[in-house]
């Protein structure tokens, strides 16, 4: 098929999927749609692959002189996070209603199937890896974070999970070695990565009165009071860490082998502490556009009011080649370091790894209960990991104030 007639395909399966969801908000899809639903989910990803990889080619062939087309549907995602928010939504209203003391791996099934999330399963079923409604709601929390979105996640089971991957320990010093390197198979060392379930647990609390009469928003109220409390467990963790507590990650902080920068408590004046970490990270393969750096609020402030004089005058404006790298503020960032100092990390996020193992389980807390209010606890079990850590840049001693 043309390129035409491949985007008239995606564009009417995507006016039948449309359909279909609409149609099950009230009453829900039987176990056999949910299967074609989740069949045509697949084949809009195939066809939306095959439309870029032509757009690309059209591009190549013109000669790079005009842009491709790359509008195109933001896949089914829209579809499928509704299909969370309302499998959540009604987990938390039998929990509120009494209807079930504790929500199990069957019902969150039976949920999932209702709303579209059948049970899908890899090739090759001895990798024991599996994708379940219930990690494609955790999967979609986690989408719906601005950091953690860019970060690869993967569902796993088994109590660990060897993740393989390529450092670049052994890789050339300079071009002209890169030949006799190669020929001696120490280009690239391939090596793997074993990632262990970390538990880790949110409490979600709503008054009855709240789930049973909110319909639609109290849906949206737990959805998004869910994703920020499980956000804030996981960014926590994902930044700092502790390499002595079993129930935590490494973090950031705590991981061996990245670079880390003594700024010595210097003033944030111009954009060189950014050059100098995207420096640090093309020295280790990394392009500019796949940076990413965080900062606490303050910091942000400090690079958003920065002037080419010293009380007024022109903003500053970052040279070219660190203009595509995208700077994040993040409250959660620590701003009591010693003598009320911060960090700021760069990273390449594609370097990264958050594996969720086994279930995400929602189980009713009955203390509550006295209080009129429903409460649940949300059980993570989770490991984050840098694939390659020196694709981490770590400023440290960045003052507050």
């Amino acid at each position: 098929m043309n390129l035409s007639e491949l985007r008239l395909k995606r564009a009417e399966l995507y006016d039948v999927m449309t359909r279909k969801h609409n149609e099950s908000i009230k009453e829900g899809m039987s176990a056999s749609v949910a299967a074609q639903f989740t069949k045509m989910s697949d084949e809009f990803d195939v066809l939306t692959a095959e439309i870029r990889f032509k757009e690309i080619n059209e591009l190549v062939n013109r000669g790079g002189v005009e842009s491709a087309n790359f509008d195109h549907l933001d896949d089914t995602q829209p579809l499928r996070r509704a299909s969370a928010v309302r499998t959540l939504g009604e987990a938390f209203g039998m929990l509120a209603r009494g209807e079930r003391q504790k929500i199990d791996s069957g019902l969150l099934t039976e949920l999932g199937i209702k709303y579209g999330f059948s049970e899908m399963r890899t090739e090759y079923p001895s990798d024991n890896i599996v994708q379940t409604n219930l990690s494609n709601v955790f999967l979609e929390l986690v989408k719906d974070d601005r950091f953690l979105s860019r970060i690869p996640t993967q569902t796993v089971t088994g109590g660990y999970y060897k993740v393989p991957i390529v450092t670049r320990e052994n890789a050339p010093e300079s071009e002209g070695k890169a030949n006799d390197a190669a020929a001696s198979g120490t280009d690239t060392n391939f090596t793997s990565l074993t990632m262990q379930p970390r538990n880790q647990y949110v409490l979600n609390r709503f008054h009855k009165d709240l789930i049973r009469d909110g319909g639609t928003r109290a849906m949206d109220a737990i959805w998004q009071t869910s994703r920020t409390a499980v956000a804030k467990a996981l960014v926590n963790n994902i930044f700092y860490g502790d390499v002595d507590t079993a129930g935590q990650f490494d973090g950031f902080d705590n991981i061996a082998g990245s670079q880390v920068y003594d700024t010595s408590g210097g003033s944030i004046l111009d954009y060189s502490l950014v050059t100098r970490g995207a420096k640090a990270l093309n020295d280790k393969f990394v392009d500019h556009s796949e940076i990413l750096g965080i900062m606490s609020p303050d910091t942000y402030k400090k690079y958003s009011d920065l002037r080419e004089l010293a009380s007024s005058g022109m903003y500053l404006t970052p040279p070219d080649q660190i203009a595509n790298i995208t700077l994040l503020s993040n409250a959660q960032m620590k701003t009591n370091y010693s003598s009320n100092k911060t960090r700021m990390y760069m990273l390449r996020p594609q370097s990264a790894l958050l594996a969720l193992f086994g279930n995400f389980e929602l189980e009713l807390n009955e203390r509550y209960a006295d209080f009129d209010h429903a409460a649940a606890m949300i059980v993570l079990r989770t490991d984050f990991a840098m694939l390659d850590p020196e694709h981490l840049f770590i400023a440290t001693n960045l003052p507050t104030g």
